[in-house]
């Protein structure tokens, strides 16, 4: 089990203001949970975020600058106790220790925004950094610039926050590339059902309007779609390394210990793919079964019109034989013939 930190560099109000709709849950999020509450530090709002990062930024800014760090702290789903490990959802502490130690490599003023996300799979913290120097420059290089400070980061943040709590820092030089924090939220399992949609969902949406329900429906779908496009790269991610392993136990360079804690985390999330595959298959299954449901709806309104467009129809014919009926039938006086339409 292992701590992870990832980092993003946000060198627009455009890139900050998308990253804050999804961090302060104001777009809808379909793998989150909207029964839990998340809980934020600092910045609670997209707006505010912006506002506290122009009130920090240097008057004079360079045009490819980065004007804010996004952090994304979390450690292996395995390592919760939601999913059998031994950490409850804020860490046993292992957030706030995290925050602590953001404030203190960047001074507590500038981590002008922090959310711990509750509501989905995996817990995880999401914190915003202005980049100032101590002698209050507006420079990413100084914190995140070059292999041997990001390695001096990822140890540092391993022996304060992950140690104390029987999680490894990854290997140190070693050659996998990381997911960016816009994979690890797609990647992420949709938790709940889809949204129950209701028979005025289905006519609505036959008649071209979509409501709420049937947009969030939509947007889970599409959801769906992007999980099963990153099943087949981690697939051979995972097979990839598996031939790695196997070639290094040949030579003999790592120990048979090692190894076989290897092959065993390859199997668990194998058979966490599986499960997710599946899952996957439901939810689709699941769609399907409802856009069945509109087609039929919608044959049955156009029934509904036809047989209203008939009734209207035979009114009108018995409203005009009425008014053919009622002529008058002598010069002098009028005369009416009263019949029955019944």
């Amino acid at each position: 089990m292992y701590s992870i930190i990832r980092t993003k560099k946000l060198k627009s109000f455009g890139a900050i203001s998308r990253s804050g709709r999804h961090t302060f849950r104001e777009q809808l999020t379909p793998n989150a949970n909207p029964d839990i509450r998340n809980k934020f530090v600092g910045a609670k709002t997209t707006t505010q975020l912006i506002d506290k990062l122009k009130a920090k930024l240097p008057s004079t800014i360079r045009s490819n600058a980065v004007l804010c760090i996004e952090y994304m702290i979390t450690a292996s789903p395995e390592a919760f106790k939601r999913h059998g490990g031994h950490l409850d959802d804020m860490g046993n502490g292992y957030f706030n220790d995290s925050l602590k130690w953001l404030r203190a490599k960047h001074g507590q003023e500038n981590v002008i925004g922090a959310a711990i996300h509750l509501d989905e799979s995996t817990p995880h913290l999401v914190a915003y950094v202005v980049p100032i120097t101590s002698d209050h420059r507006l420079s990413c290089r100084d914190f995140l610039g070059g292999p041997a400070k990001m390695k001096k980061m990822h140890s540092d943040f391993s022996s304060i926050c992950g140690e104390p709590r029987n999680l490894k820092r990854g290997i140190e030089g070693g050659k996998a590339k990381h997911q960016d924090i816009k994979s690890f939220y797609a990647s992420l399992n949709a938790s709940g059902d889809a949204p129950k949609l209701t028979a005025r969902d289905y006519a609505a949406a036959a008649i071209g309007i979509k409501t709420a329900a049937w947009r969030k429906a939509e947007l889970l779908a599409k959801s769906n779609g992007q999980s099963a496009a990153i099943f087949p790269v981690t697939r051979k991610r995972l097979e990839s390394r598996e031939r790695t392993l196997n070639r290094l136990f040949d030579s003999q360079k790592l120990k048979t210990k090692e190894i076989e804690d290897q092959h065993e985390i390859i199997g668990h999330r194998r058979i966490l793919l599986e499960q997710a595959e599946y899952d996957l298959q439901q939810r689709t299954r699941s769609v399907l079964e409802r856009e069945n449901a509109v087609s039929s709806a919608a044959q049955q309104i156009h029934a509904v019109e036809a047989e209203r467009d008939a009734l209207e129809r035979r009114l009108e014919m018995y409203q005009d034989q009425g008014r053919m009926i009622a002529a008058p039938v002598s010069r002098g006086r009028k005369s009416y013939v009263e019949i029955s339409l019944g």
